[in-house]
């Protein structure tokens, strides 16, 4: 189960970010804007469901799901990613969950799947998030979460045990549809035993570098290259903005101590130190909202009069408009190089300002007031733009001459390496040892070095080892050297001198769980292509009104 995890790493991380938001703010009723109960929003096979079947089976299931792996249960979170597998959005993916749980079900009737009343309480009662903290089921914490937890979700007991039972049925289908699909122990021990590996050998590293420096190509070699690609060569789009950033008034400055002050106690010095504390964080606060309250008053003005009177309404509020020159994302001004206030994901000003598509409509070239600082609300007007487009000779010249000198020093890299790569094989073969062979194709010695007993865990040194080390020579003979290996700076040449397998006290016992993680792991592959091929031929129909 945890490979399978690891595999799916990625989306894990995307359904996670998905169950954040969603607990969050709940998943949007917008897909049903004024629709009545009972609203028909989907056709599966030619039935058609409801907005209430939706809400219980797709979003409400859906939302249950991570309020469960929440607590590190990852047991749903299979069957979820199964049946949201390529989603790409937090409505795409509840919507996939719905149309492939829905497939689900038939196909229960269908294979004669029916988990018992026992089966599924056994697997409710399993989940960790009932666990106390010696992992047996915890009644008090189950009840909690039926009575206050689910119900915020329009959901009761029931619908929980239908989401269990489709689970178990999940399992059971991957089962049945992927159950052919042996894995061969034998080609699983030896992967095994390849990872077992204790390598021994040496290493000599050719660096890009020298090769560079031997390149020093005319005026009309860089021409002549800039001519075939000069459409690679762009100026960056540039911009200039009008803007405003305002922070709340400031707050009255703390009154010094007085005599009285100082003939108090510490406990009543404390008292009064926390309470003008108090008073000052209130202060704050009440201020805060004040200019929240200016700039979406602002907003609003601003876009009854089609994003005219920019300047005139910032006076109204003794605001100053601050004008910018072009720039370029990279290069922003640094009074714009701000921070957003709420970004979770190290997003800054001027990522939103060059976001802007601006169309003949003047409102469209103002963005929203964005949250920037602890406490500051910044409001931009683009003003200019330079797209664009294709560079001058002159302009590109020192950019094209950089990549012709690297291309071609990559080429001679690799043409350098191999050369010395079979004058080290035919130096080996003579008999020498593999630092005389490197020395005599022309390696410096401080290139070369050697390795010691390295495993599939072991951390290359990135400053003189290649990141693929271990791969590289793990399928090797002993005495022998392994494929070049090529990075973006540097070449490595990589010499075997013995390879041997660890013994593991538990091998059998790790063969078995690793036979066992590919075989579940083939299970899964088979069940969603299976429910990719059923869920085209159900033919879906949204019939949501966007």
């Amino acid at each position: 189960m945890i490979e399978n995890i690891r595999k799916y790493q990625g989306l894990v991380l995307f359904f996670i970010a998905i169950v954040i938001i969603s607990l969050v703010v709940g998943i949007k009723d917008d897909l049903f804007r004024g629709g009545a109960a009972g609203q028909p929003v989907y056709r599966i096979n030619g039935r058609t469901y409801n907005d209430k079947e939706f809400q219980h089976l797709g979003t409400g299931a859906f939302e249950l799901v991570g309020g469960l792996a929440r607590a590190g249960d990852f047991s749903l979170y299979q069957f979820l990613m199964e049946l949201a597998q390529g989603a790409t959005s937090q409505e795409d993916a509840a919507e996939k969950f719905f149309v492939g749980r829905m497939i689900l079900r038939e196909a229960k009737n269908e294979f004669g799947i029916h988990p018992g009343d026992a089966e599924i309480t056994d697997y409710i009662r399993k989940l960790r998030a009932f666990s106390d903290k010696d992992g047996s089921f915890d009644q008090e914490t189950y009840n909690n979460f039926i009575e206050k937890g689910i119900g915020r979700l329009g959901m009761t007991e029931n619908d929980l045990r239908e989401l269990a039972s489709d689970a178990i049925a999940s399992t059971r289908m991957n089962a049945i549809i992927g159950g052919g699909l042996t894995m061969n122990k034998d080609a699983v021990k030896s992967a095994q035993a390849i990872d077992s590996q204790q390598i021994s050998g040496s290493i000599a590293r050719l660096d890009l570098a020298p090769f560079e420096a031997g390149i020093k190509p005319s005026d009309e070699e860089v021409k002549s290259y800039w001519e075939n690609i000069q459409d690679a060569f762009m100026t960056q789009p540039q911009r200039k903005f009008s803007y405003l950033i305002v922070s709340p008034k400031p707050t009255a400055a703390k009154p010094a101590e007085t005599i009285t002050d100082a003939t108090l106690k510490d406990e009543e010095k404390k008292q009064k130190e926390q309470s003008k504390e108090a008073a000052a964080k209130e202060e704050e606060r009440v201020k805060q909202k004040e200019l929240d309250a200016l700039v979406d008053n602002f907003a609003v003005e601003l876009e009854e009069q089609k994003g005219v009177g920019f300047e005139e309404l910032a006076a109204q509020n003794g605001w100053t408009v601050q004008t910018t020159g072009m720039f370029s994302k990279d290069k922003a001004p640094k009074e714009l190089d701000l921070k957003l206030r709420s970004s979770s994901v190290n997003g800054k000003v001027v990522d939103e300002l060059f976001q802007i598509v601006a169309t003949a409509d003047p409102l469209s070239k103002i963005i929203q007031p964005i949250a920037v600082g602890e406490n500051q609300w910044l409001i931009a007007r683009l003003d200019g733009e330079d797209k664009p487009r294709a560079k001058t000779f002159e302009e590109a010249r020192e950019e094209a001459r950089a990549q012709f000198v690297s291309e071609k020093a990559a080429e001679a890299l690799k043409k350098g390496a191999g050369e010395a790569m079979e004058k080290i094989k035919a130096s080996l073969a003579a008999g020498k040892s593999f630092a005389e062979s490197a020395k005599a194709a022309g390696i410096a010695a401080s290139h070369v070095k050697e390795f010691k007993k390295i495993k599939s865990s072991t951390q290359p040194d990135a400053a003189s080892e290649p990141r693929q080390l271990f791969q590289s020579a793990s399928n090797v003979d002993h005495g022998t050297l392994a494929d070049l290996i090529t990075e973006q700076d540097r070449a490595f040449i990589v010499h075997v001198a013995s390879r041997e397998v660890e013994k593991d006290p538990k091998a059998e016992e790790t063969l078995n769980a690793q036979v066992q993680s590919s075989a579940m792991q083939n299970e899964m592959l088979a069940f969603t292509s299976w429910l990719k091929v059923r869920t085209e031929a159900a033919k879906v129909e949204s019939l949501i009104k966007r």
